[in-house]
């Protein structure tokens, strides 16, 4: 065998080598991709099961504290509560509007249900989040503490996009 058949046998099995490095590669790359697709999959569910978690707790005080279910009940009645009362409920519209922050983060993440529903997290909470806020002891919080325990844009949003329809005067 001369030099000029060596190197042509050289190049088929280089040629060879490339190809088979490639079709390796491209596998690789796809079972990376579905381990991937899977994970965020994982996370995505993850993230859902927690926000239902912390949406099942958010209401447990109300469920199983009779006292704080009659709070509930008169406040969003429009009953004016006492100090204490108005502490509790202001606590749980707390702990709502808490719980939403962390839903309207997960959307701009796309995360969670976000990832799932077309409907914004806003569309969703406006309703009730502007019913807990027209309450007096919701219209103190927001107008007194809500700034202190929500982020500046969520806070901003909120203010724009629910409030603007619940007089916080009175």
């Amino acid at each position: 065998m001369d030099w000029e058949a060596a190197g042509a046998i050289g190049e088929i099995l280089g040629a060879l080598t490339v190809v088979a490095t490639l079709y390796y590669l491209a596998r690789q790359i796809r079972q990376n991709s579905a381990s991937l697709d899977r994970a965020n999959e994982f996370a995505q569910a993850s993230s859902i099961h927690e926000s239902n978690a912390l949406y099942v707790q958010l209401y447990a005080p109300v469920i199983q504290d009779p006292e704080m279910a009659s709070i509930y009940h008169r406040a969003l009645a429009g009953e004016r509560l006492d100090e204490t009362e108005a502490t509790r409920f202001s606590l749980f519209v707390k702990t709502y509007m808490v719980w939403a922050e962390d839903l309207y983060y997960q959307q701009e993440a796309q995360l969670g249900f976000a990832a799932v529903s077309e409907m914004g997290v806003l569309d969703t909470i406006a309703p009730y989040a502007s019913k807990l806020l027209s309450t007096h002891a919701g219209k103190a919080w927001w107008q007194l503490d809500a700034r202190h325990h929500l982020s500046a844009p969520f806070f901003d949003v909120v203010d724009r996009e629910v409030i603007r329809g619940v007089p916080l005067d009175s």
